[in-house]
């Protein structure tokens, strides 16, 4: 049996090494505001809003180098019923995309992604839809589709080979992110260096839905619009792949990577 000061000092030990785990695990969670949710993500801006997008690849070769290879139109309305209706059209050139890849082709294959979401007054998407069309074409090559029901997203994708013809039951828990692979983020309001959230990433050209795990982990300054601006840097995170966002301290995405097999891409928004 231990005497009583060193039963003292076990105690006082036992009781600073609890305090350090809880102030280093629980009261970060504790002090920071809920992460973005859906519908705070899709009615921060204005009622009705446009935003440009620049699509480049990074080039792996030569640090810090880009080229272009397409653009995207995002636009957001908040209907007077509440609800929300989210779209996109991206376009971009299949050859300059996989230059350099063991996929190039001189085959310049010009391509539209057209997306949308329509999103309830409760904050869930009550529909989600991804068109993958030769650009000028009506007959989508690739479609995928969306639906909320009973705390799960229900995925149904139709293509041009029989792997991806198929329906997808995936949980999904309420307002919680829903994102498209190929739709940039246009906001993500009350961001806090620290917060962390799930969120699910869909693909069009796939049908396939991903889990992925998001921090805010710094702040950092960018070059853009031709100065330097103040921004959260948020971590995507599905092993092995990871990308990153710019945001805004005002909550307006400014810059996002999509990592691809072979090619990282970069959304520009444009100002």
């Amino acid at each position: 049996m231990p005497s009583r000061p060193a039963c003292l000092a076990i105690v006082v030990a036992w009781t600073l090494a609890t305090f350090g785990l809880v102030r280093r695990d629980l009261l970060p969670e504790l002090l920071l505001s809920p992460p973005p949710d859906l519908r705070s993500t899709a009615g921060a801006g204005q009622a009705e809003s446009s935003t440009r997008w620049a699509i480049q690849v990074l080039d792996a070769k030569e640090t810090g180098s880009v080229r272009s290879v397409g653009r995207a139109v995002t636009h957001s309305k908040v209907r007077p019923d509440e609800w929300i209706e989210l779209s996109s059209l991206v376009t971009f050139d299949s050859s300059d995309l996989l230059k350099g890849t063991p996929f190039a082709s001189n085959d310049h294959l010009r391509l539209e992604i057209r997306n949308s979401c329509l999103i309830d007054p409760s904050g869930n998407p009550k529909l989600l839809k991804a068109d993958v069309l030769e650009a000028g074409g009506d007959r989508p090559l690739m479609s995928v589709t969306g639906e909320f029901r009973d705390r799960s997203l229900f995925l149904k994708s139709t293509g041009p080979i029989p792997a991806l013809n198929r329906i997808v039951t995936i949980p999904y828990e309420p307002r919680t992110m829903v994102q498209n692979a190929f739709s940039p983020i246009d906001r993500l309001p009350g961001l806090q260096v620290g917060q962390r959230w799930e969120s699910k990433i869909v693909s069009p050209l796939t049908g396939r839905a991903e889990v992925v795990r998001v921090e805010v982990e710094r702040q950092a300054e960018i070059f853009w619009d031709r100065g330097l601006v103040k921004t959260f840097v948020v971590v995507q995170k599905l092993p092995p792949l990871s990308a990153r966002t710019w945001v805004r301290t005002d909550g307006v995405v400014l810059r996002q990577e999509v990592p691809l097999p072979f090619v990282k891409l970069l959304l520009e928004r444009q100002p």
